[in-house]
């Protein structure tokens, strides 16, 4: 039985880490992406001897990892223009690549780990003639925003050959790709635009690279704009409002009163809360960056407020800083109140270890200057300063590493919610846009907020939007409406039941995601992998590593439960003889009946070899 599904007289589908599409012109063969470039071991099958070219609609390595391989089997590889140096120039992307004070959102670490030789860099609309074959290149931006569809009429049929805009009727592969640049529904626009562009175009059967082909490709297009646009809809009105980031310049820091002793910065980054006692002590809630201005320019901190705050509201120390959630616009402040005010620092123990090891880490918006943290508090505990006491608990939406924080304030039950609820551009209440590299799960946006209605708040002190009164209703709308958003990411998901694995990018990761080592050294390595499925699934996972470094084990298995995390771990060696520099090791992996394929990445710097 052949590997290849036939479509027509010279067109093959391969299944593999993506679907990879072959047209025959006799013994010879064009391949549409590469997947592991399995597809080597079975052409013979259909009479095909060589390879010669492979169009690669985008730049993930489930499309390309197999690229080397073509190449030394003679194949020569044409990739997107606008996404030709993560090809060919990919070794400069990886050695600037910072993983802090990041606020791209975008799959870029999704790319190769090392560069590869490019024969053409396909400019959008360029027509590419292969065997009698044109294909055009049609540029069709969402799931990467240099990703092309190939346009083809092979045996009298019009094929569209997709990438991963599309994986079934109305459905994509990968929720959390729809997202480019931080709080922006830009990919999910440009996704809805080529949808909606292609829709309109003479074509008949629809090839994607997951998922399966389809024969009434309007249709199916169709019907994941109308999903895109729903969901785009939802989310238009944190879009406009963004304009709370056009604040005045950072010389005007104006503190204000909100109670007899809470006081706020709403011009800081994020607004900073001050709750300041009789003998002039005081408890910070959240402190950032000054203003927009640092955060967008350089990502840094410039003390702000305390001078304000002595002068209105006679604070003579600041005792303590409780930050919302781990982001650096959120706590950059904290180790300057560490070294300069004595602060004590206390962290909710869900992000305790990101802030106090934050190299170990893969997510954004994380500061790289470690924090101490000075008290870990946790789920349900009760904290006290001072006069007052508060409630802490999980409150997922805007990240998942994010604590609510509840108590009685001169009469008031106040509620510090971070980013989870923002004063909303139409509507009174909505949630930070989703930020898929947050991590979140299908009901995170409701959860929180379902938690912070048991303890009855009256304000909320929000992370950008100021103090909110608590009118009738307000949660429940806000609830209502995470709820219509959770409606729409079960419509675009293919399995449902897999819906939080198409929100999570890092549904598989390695840990350290940055580590530095001398040559000779050793380090463990932890691919963790967590089972969004409900079933048991197995997991098993081979490193690919990169010339100077090896590995004890270089591949290992497990079985993980429905829900759960497990790690796989390695022991990575840098050669003796390893020259500095920055490697990128690859974890490739199998979970249940899916070759995933070169999932999971991680940073090692190799130092110098110690004298």
């Amino acid at each position: 039985m052949s590997a290849f599904t036939r479509l027509s007289a010279n067109l093959y589908w391969f299944r593999d880490t993506c679907n990879v599409y072959l047209i025959r012109d006799g013994a010879k063969a064009l391949l549409i992406d590469a997947g592991s470039a399995a597809v080597l071991d079975h052409i013979a099958e259909i009479g095909v001897e060589q390879i010669e070219w492979v169009l690669h609609t985008h730049h993930h390595r489930d499309q390309c990892q197999g690229d080397p391989r073509l190449i030394e089997h003679g194949a020569q590889i044409a990739v997107p223009a606008r996404e030709a140096a993560l090809f060919e120039k990919v070794d400069a992307f990886w050695r600037l690549r910072s993983t802090f004070d990041d606020y791209d959102t975008s799959s870029d670490w999704n790319s190769l780990p090392t560069p590869i030789t490019v024969s053409r860099r396909l400019r959008d609309h360029e027509v590419f003639e292969w065997g009698g074959i044109e294909l055009v290149t049609q540029p069709t931006p969402g799931h990467t925003p240099g990703s092309v569809t190939f346009l083809a009429e092979i045996d009298g049929q019009a094929n569209p050959f997709r990438g991963d805009l599309i994986a079934a009727p109305g459905n994509v592969d990968t929720i959390h790709d729809l997202q480019w640049q931080y709080g922006m529904p830009d990919a999910l626009g440009a996704a809805m635009h080529s949808a909606t562009l292609l829709a309109s175009k003479p074509i008949e059967r629809l090839l994607p690279s997951h998922g399966y082909p389809m024969d009434d490709a309007p249709t199916a297009l169709s019907a994941l704009a109308s999903n895109l646009n729903e969901l785009f809809g939802l989310l238009s009105e944190i879009r406009q409002n963004r304009l709370w980031f056009h604040h005045p310049h950072s010389v005007d820091q104006p503190t204000t009163q909100i109670l007899p002793h809470l006081w706020t910065n709403t011009h800081s980054v994020s607004n900073t809360y001050a709750l300041v006692a009789d003998d002039g002590s005081s408890l910070l809630m959240d402190y950032g960056f000054p203003s927009f201005d640092h955060l967008f320019a350089d990502k840094r901190f410039v003390e702000h407020s305390l001078a304000e705050l002595r002068e209105v509201a006679g604070i003579r120390s600041v005792d303590v800083v409780i930050p919302s959630h781990y982001h650096d616009d959120h706590l950059a402040g904290v180790p300057w109140l560490q070294q300069t005010q004595g602060t004590k620092a206390w962290i909710y123990d869900r992000f305790a270890e990101m802030v106090a090891h934050p190299s170990d880490w893969k997510v954004p918006c994380l500061l790289e200057e470690p924090i101490v943290v000075d008290r870990a508090i946790g789920d349900g505990e009760r904290v006290s300063w001072a006069d007052w006491s508060f409630d802490v608990f999980h409150m997922p939406g805007h990240t998942w590493w994010a604590m609510g924080l509840v108590g009685e304030i001169d009469g008031t039950r106040v509620a510090l919610t971070g980013d989870n609820l923002l004063a909303g551009a139409i509507s009174p209440l909505r949630s930070a846009y989703p930020i898929y590299r947050n991590r979140m799960r299908i009901d995170s946006i409701a959860t929180g907020v379902r938690r912070l209605i048991e303890f009855e708040p009256e304000l909320l002190l929000t992370g950008h939007t100021g103090a909110i009164e608590v009118t009738p209703g307000l949660l429940d709308d806000f609830i209502s409406w995470a709820r219509q958003v959770e409606g729409v990411f079960r419509k675009l998901c293919v399995v449902p039941d897999l819906v939080n694995e198409s929100l999570d990018p890092d549904f598989v990761v390695c840990f350290p995601y940055l580590q530095t080592v001398s040559a000779g050294d050793s380090f463990d390595l932890d691919v963790q992998v967590t089972n969004h499925a409900p079933d048991a699934r197995r997991a098993e996972a081979v490193l690919v590593l990169p010339e100077g470094l090896s590995a004890e084990p270089t591949s290992a298995a497990i079985t993980v439960e429905p829900g759960q995390m497990e790690p796989l771990t390695f022991r990575v060696r840098a050669a003796p003889e390893a020259p500095a520099g920055r490697r990128i090791v690859i974890a490739d992996l199998t979970f249940g009946q899916r070759r995933y394929g070169q999932r999971a990445e991680a940073i090692v710097d190799v130092a110098e070899a110690r004298a």
